[in-house]
């Protein structure tokens, strides 16, 4: 549905019957595209109040960014998601961000014009104005499109150049996705424009965020019992832009009568949902690779070429988990990335409990190295009560969130439990009337966790990669070797080791210390409103 604005080829043929089509999605569009970046501003103006109790705020800010993509990188674009924040985060970036918002209201009011004078023309003779739009890119022009390119695909604090010819390279750039074989049965569409992260062109950011926020807003999870219970996520694209529509609605944007469909059928919105998760993956694996050699780490991005980061069939292009956690683990460290940790655990007498534990980076701690586990003193962990995240200054800040799974045994057992807790069927065997010992010895336990080494073993025991590789080859074969060649022997005995010795420090199939179900990036009081109560999903509906 935002794929005529935000994916396609600027000088894409259009049919006078596709009018209405094509109208309708650029307004979808760029209604998303205001809300993607009101969000962005609003997550900014929240981080200037003095304290958590000073406001009243929203049930999510950045965790409607927590897109369904399919590759295993949650970790990796909630780090992305956090660097943005602080890059807009000052006069000059702000300003740029309020100027691109009322822009793009006042685009939102030019297609729904549009809109309105291809509906009201339905069934007349061919207006000569509407029988101009030829291209994409002719509507792009004339609904103001074109001008918000000029403006925001450059450094996002330069002013504007008056005049001159509209640039719309940054919007339709060389084709990327590979082409797929004719017996394919699976319907997809070309993306057609340059995935690409760059924190200082406003137009990409907004591209990424929008993207990011429709993957996001309507995901449904299905837990499937069996051996393993498997959680199962998917996007309802019809049930978002079913939503998209009654915002819409209520900003009287939308003629009371059109002819235009606001979606195509399932194939098609099946092959919309595959190019934007296939955008937003390469993205990610942009922002991977960028990373590496900011860093300056020449050979290890070597590495990431030659086979750290793969595609799928599908063509969702994955960073091997190892490899991107190490990387994200040290940007913690370099940036002092704030991360607060949310244990959902079962105790052994079937009672729900929330732990909260506090990272931060320690002052002392040495440079990050990707060769070692990780000693204690990197970094330091603090438990904190449901009171603390409420009224702490600290609270005021986006962190990276990690929900987390814990509980005596496996992590099928905690998913068996979650599947009867949503079938209603979760009964504790001894309900709790006050303190639960075993939660007391549980919480010492954590105050003691080395979480660089927790970090290691968990990345390290993950599947590497969320699919099986051509002709079968061992993934964990793929990345040691790779590890060896970018990073030397030494990291690459490190992951083997890391792997090797999951189960024994609590992680991995064990969850006695704890394992990572899911990363985001949030305020913690909101985290802390989505977990209260009965165990979940995060950001997900559940499906029974």
């Amino acid at each position: 549905m935002v794929i005529a604005l935000l994916l396609s080829d600027a000088n894409k043929p259009l049919r006078y019957a596709d009018l209405s089509r094509v109208a309708l999605q650029c307004l979808y569009a760029t209604h998303s595209m205001w809300k993607a970046l009101s969000i962005l501003q609003s997550a900014i103006s929240c981080r200037e109040l003095e304290t958590p109790t000073s406001f009243t705020p929203p049930s999510r800010l950045l965790s409607a960014f927590d897109a369904h993509v399919g590759d295993c990188s949650c970790q990796t674009r909630a780090q992305m998601l956090w660097e943005l924040v602080q890059f807009y985060n000052i006069p000059e970036k702000k300003n740029a961000l309020d100027r691109a918002i009322t822009m793009l209201q006042e685009l939102r009011i030019q297609a729904a014009l549009l809109l309105q004078e291809i509906e009201l023309s339905h069934g007349k003779p061919r207006i000569p104005t509407l029988d101009a739009l030829r291209t994409h890119l002719s509507v792009w022009q004339r609904i103001g499109f074109t001008r918000f390119l000029n403006h925001f695909s450059g450094p996002s604090d330069s002013p504007p150049e008056i005049g001159g010819a509209p640039q719309t390279g940054a919007a339709g750039d060389v084709l990327v996705s590979p082409t797929l074989p004719p017996d394919s049965s699976h319907k997809r569409y070309q993306i057609t424009v340059e995935p690409e992260w760059d924190t200082d062109n406003l137009f990409l950011v907004a591209r990424f965020l929008t993207l990011c926020l429709l993957l996001s807003e309507c995901k449904i999870a299905k837990l499937k019992s069996g051996s393993p219970t498997r959680v199962i996520v998917r996007v309802d694209l019809q049930l978002m832009y079913a939503n998209i529509g009654l915002e819409l609605e209520a900003l009287s944007l939308l003629p009371a009568r059109r002819n235009a469909k606001p979606c195509d059928g399932k194939v098609k919105l099946h092959a919309q949902c595959d190019a934007m998760q296939v955008y937003v993956s390469i993205v990610t694996t942009d922002w991977v690779k960028k990373t590496v050699l900011r860093l300056g780490l020449l050979d290890f991005h070597q590495s990431l070429s030659e086979g750290l980061i793969v595609a799928n069939s599908r063509h969702i292009s994955c960073v091997a988990t190892y490899a991107s956690t190490l990387l994200v683990r040290a940007l913690w460290l370099t940036l002092n990335t704030p991360l607060l940790v949310a244990i959902q655990r079962f105790c052994s007498h079937g009672e729900f409990h929330n732990i909260y534990c506090r990272i931060t980076r320690n002052p002392a701690s040495p440079a990050p190295s990707f060769c070692e586990m990780g000693e204690p003193n990197w970094f330091d962990v603090t438990l904190v009560s449901d009171e603390d995240i409420i009224a702490s200054p600290w609270a005021m800040l986006p962190h990276v969130i990690m929900i987390c799974m814990s509980g005596e045994g496996t992590i099928d057992d905690f998913r068996r439990l979650l599947l009867d807790n949503n079938q209603g069927n979760w009964r504790p065997s001894q309900p709790h009337n006050g303190t639960c010992q075993e939660i007391v010895d549980y919480v010492s336990k954590l105050k003691e966790l080395n979480f660089a080494r927790f970090m290691a073993h968990c990345s390290a025991h993950h599947d590497q990669f969320p699919f099986t590789l051509p002709d079968d080859e061992d993934a964990l074969e793929r990345v040691s070797d790779l590890i060896q060649k970018g990073l030397g022997k030494r990291a690459s005995d490190t992951f083997q080791g890391a792997r090797d010795g999951a189960d024994d420090f609590g992680t991995g199939r064990s969850m006695n210390m704890f394992t990572i179900e899911h990363l985001v990036v949030e305020f913690p009081g909101m985290i802390l409103k989505e977990l209260q109560g009965k165990p979940t999903v995060y950001g997900c509906r559940l499906e029974s």
